[in-house]
């Protein structure tokens, strides 16, 4: 699906993360590996190349969201990003709940690290990195304040916030996270880890967005 110039949801099937492709050079998590056929289907069908992937960012260290690193690292040669705080969990598996997939996790060096307020650019499109811990440790939601656009991974979803009752969550520090994300102000685009998109353009999603924020 097409969000917005240059910004496509490779949407993920089953229990998968949705997956981001912006400017086909940047891929937002990547899903368990699972579906990867299909993601690149989809790529192909929107004239994207996942050859021309040179960034892919983990929003944060859960299965569902990089299970598929090290295969698209293989694809790619693409740079895989991640906030210090899950760095362990990406490179070792645990904490990741790949063992609830009963699947063996394949292990993937990081190959840079984010940090808060630091920026990743690509053609009209800047975002700035937001630390958003309370689903994982080192949780992050990247902000484009010049478009409006807010990629929350499991911090935020159109329908409410991001559980923290698996294991790295902290109830307290995603409410922090909530808090942080509200001073902000508008978000016109709302692209999360999983769900449909949401745009405030659409007076549902509108009201959708505030409710969710305020329900934590």
């Amino acid at each position: 699906m097409k969000i917005t110039d240059g910004i496509f949801l490779l949407d993920g099937a089953e229990f998968d993360s949705n997956v981001f492709c912006i400017n086909n050079e940047i891929l937002v998590d990547c899903g368990s590996g699972f579906y990867i056929k299909e993601t690149l289907d989809q790529m192909a069908e929107y004239g994207l190349n996942p050859k021309k992937i040179t960034t892919i960012i983990i929003t944060h260290a859960h299965f569902d969201h990089c299970g598929a690193a090290k295969k698209w690292k293989k694809l790619t040669k693409a740079k895989i990003l991640v906030h210090e705080n899950d760095r362990e969990a990406l490179e070792t598996g645990k904490g990741t709940m790949a063992e609830e997939f009963e699947v063996e996790y394949k292990e993937v060096k990081a190959d840079g690290i984010l940090k808060e307020g630091g920026t990743i650019g690509t053609g009209k499109y800047s975002f700035k990195v937001i630390h958003t811990p309370g689903h994982t440790p080192g949780g992050i939601c990247l902000w484009d304040e010049n478009n409006k656009i807010l990629v929350s991974g499991d911090t935020l979803f159109l329908d409410g916030v991001g559980r923290t009752d698996l294991e790295g969550g902290n109830e307290n520090e995603l409410k922090k996270s909530i808090q942080k994300i509200k001073k902000l102000g508008d978000i016109d685009i709302l692209l999360p880890g999983h769900g449909a998109p949401a745009s405030k353009r659409n007076i549902y999603a509108k009201d959708a967005i505030k409710k969710a924020l305020d329900s934590i």
